[in-house]
């Protein structure tokens, strides 16, 4: 399934060097797929395997979306790990691609937090 990390203000969105960066320093077994996407809408691009779960992620060219096609829990992850990335002050919501749910990642949540978002829908 396809997992997004989402905010609206097209201003603040993540630099894609500063995805990178962060993507190699936090996650260091990703591979970095492309570091400038080739589709319209997508920029850098990313797998990352750690045990039996596997995710495919890329951002949006604006830099304010992360899709992440993989498990729930290792989506999860990463939407937590984006919103370090994100400012504090601006809302990141959690969602899958059909927007059948939808919540706010905050600052201290934990990954079982996240994941109960899907749950609670």
């Amino acid at each position: 399934m396809t997992y997004l990390a989402v905010f609206e203000d097209k201003s603040r969105g993540v630099r894609r060097a500063n995805l990178i960066a962060a993507l190699e320093r936090d996650w260091p077994t990703s591979v970095i797929l492309e570091r400038q996407g080739s589709q319209k809408s997508r920029d850098v691009v990313w797998s990352y395997t750690n045990d039996s779960q596997e995710l495919e992620g890329y951002s949006h060219v604006d830099g304010t979306c992360i899709y992440l096609d993989s498990p729930l829990a290792l989506a999860a992850r990463f939407a937590l790990w984006y919103r370090g990335l994100v400012p504090a002050e601006i809302d990141l919501v959690f969602c899958d691609d059909g927007y059948s749910f939808d919540g706010s990642i905050e600052a201290g949540m934990s990954v079982d937090d996240v994941i109960a978002i899907a749950a609670d829908s």
